[in-house]
């Protein structure tokens, strides 16, 4: 069987040089690490990083070969190494059947389970040469894999940067040119100019939620959350929709209590996408939105209301993304559904309900955190 390239390139792909997969390998047996290395040699799509024993090479490796006490010995670094990838780094662990380990030794015949879960694929002994390709052929193609998709990520990341900053320069034209017009027009065509401004307002809030979005994309596992003063982020997110928002009504309903909430930065787009909806998706003359915050032991909730037309109840897991079609749902939106995510990061809970006013009426639940000395504020107002 033809193998693939470690690019993911077709094998039979004409005129195009493959770079050879780089294999770093520690036996603790020199017989058997020697014969190896040989082997590793005489293959043309891999190259051998030597090691001096002392440690793992300094430069990079595609693919490490160990064996049970040199992954014990060096676990560490292998484990240092695999964290700070940017891709997928595979390790192939060798059988042993511990006749090389000293026999007075608690613990080394078998590998520790936290070491061994560094290990990716496990070949056992005796090896046999043709397992031995198909098994390297296997990680390495994977690693290629993992490496196109790291960089495809990378792209797409950079062309979210640069179609964001474009669309937010027309944006600001526009409206720039927009509020140049005359003061003396009538009622009327006032309402043009005004739909204009609302609109491109629009168009720079979206620009905000995608990069937002993009962030909480780049997170690697768990995100890293903190104490954030609540107060402060809502306070500063009322006061930037009160500017956006001029012929808007934002109510809070009781004062907003000074307490911190487990989260991170990204908090303060929780509220900015609530509140944006809460006047963009209104169809009354004058948008009211209500903010009302509630205190509990261990959470606190922030509920944004409007007098907008609601959201049906078969609809609201559909504007969430909570569907089996996510975000292709013709009703899904990417705001609620960063608010959404977001919210569950932070080990919180969100509710869609009806306003008093008729309108929708969101509940944002948030874990508080014990008070620290690092906290994130907001004071951009």
């Amino acid at each position: 069987m033809q193998s693939e390239p470690p690019d993911g390139r077709p094998a039979d792909d004409p005129g195009v040089e493959m770079a050879p997969v780089r294999i770093t390998s520690e036996l603790s047996n020199t017989g058997n690490q020697r014969v190896l290395t040989d082997w590793i040699r005489s293959q043309e799509r891999y190259e051998v990083v030597s090691t001096d024993h002392a440690g793992l090479p300094a430069a990079d490796f595609d693919l490490g070969i160990f064996d049970e006490r040199s992954l014990r010995d060096h676990g560490t670094e292998i484990r240092e190494r695999k964290t700070d990838a940017s891709a997928f780094l595979p390790v192939l662990l060798v059988g042993s059947d511990g006749a090389d380990a000293p026999r007075d030794t608690p613990g080394t015949s078998e590998t520790e389970p936290a070491v061994r879960r560094l290990v990716d694929e496990i070949l056992p002994t005796p090896v046999d040469t043709a397992e031995l390709q198909r098994r390297l052929d296997t990680l390495a193609r994977i690693r290629a894999q993992s490496m196109a998709l790291e960089r495809k990520t990378e792209q797409l990341l950079l062309l979210n940067r640069i179609t964001r900053h474009d669309i937010r320069n027309e944006m600001n034209v526009i409206r720039g040119w927009t509020e140049l017009l005359p003061d003396d027009i009538d009622d009327a065509d006032d309402r043009i100019p005004r739909r204009i401004l609302n609109s491109t307002q629009h168009v720079v809030d979206l620009t905000d939620v995608a990069r937002e979005f993009a962030e909480t994309l780049q997170t690697a596992g768990d995100p890293d959350l903190q104490a954030v003063e609540l107060d402060s982020v809502l306070t500063a997110e009322l006061t930037k929709r009160r500017r956006a928002f001029e012929d808007a009504e934002f109510v809070v309903d009781s004062e907003i209590p000074r307490v911190d909430v487990r989260a991170n930065d990204l908090l303060a787009s929780v509220f900015r996408n609530l509140l944006n909806n809460a006047v963009q998706h209104n169809d009354s003359d004058t948008p009211r939105v209500a903010v009302a915050v509630g205190e509990c032991d261990e959470t606190v909730s922030v509920t944004i209301a409007d007098n907008g037309p609601g959201i049906p109840p078969d609809m609201r897991d559909a504007v969430l993304g909570r569907t089996e079609q996510g975000l292709d749902h013709p009703g899904a939106g990417l705001g609620l559904y960063l608010v959404d995510t977001l919210t569950t990061q932070y080990g919180g809970a969100l509710r869609i309900g009806e306003a008093d006013s008729g309108g929708a009426s969101i509940e944002v639940e948030l874990p508080k955190e014990p008070q620290t000395d690092l906290k994130i504020v907001n004071d951009e107002f």
